[in-house]
């Protein structure tokens, strides 16, 4: 698995998703394995921020369009942000 300082300074900016998933399987196994309790809120909260950033963004853009938000403007931007889309759903993970 690799380190914040390898994934920060990864010059290829792309989200590997099957990469992603495979490594939480992973530890997922080898947590059952050791007998360790697993906090859902964390795993809720990762695959929220995976799908908000995946996801979210072509969502919002409906969600702009059906509410005549122009997507281009700074509004707009700001709803179809990866980032934003991440966080959020990174908290809706976190408190389902």
């Amino acid at each position: 698995m690799k380190t914040i300082e390898e994934i920060i300074n990864n010059e290829e900016q792309q989200v590997n998703e099957s990469l992603l998933y495979d490594e939480m399987i992973q530890k997922l196994q080898e947590a059952k394995e050791n007998n360790v309790p697993i906090d859902e809120g964390i795993l809720g909260a990762v695959t929220g921020g995976l799908l908000g950033t995946t996801v979210g963004p072509k969502l919002m853009q409906a969600v702009c369009k059906a509410l005549g938000v122009d997507v281009k403007g700074s509004f707009g931007s700001l709803l179809t942000s990866k980032l934003v889309m991440g966080a959020v759903g990174t908290s809706m993970g976190w408190r389902l």
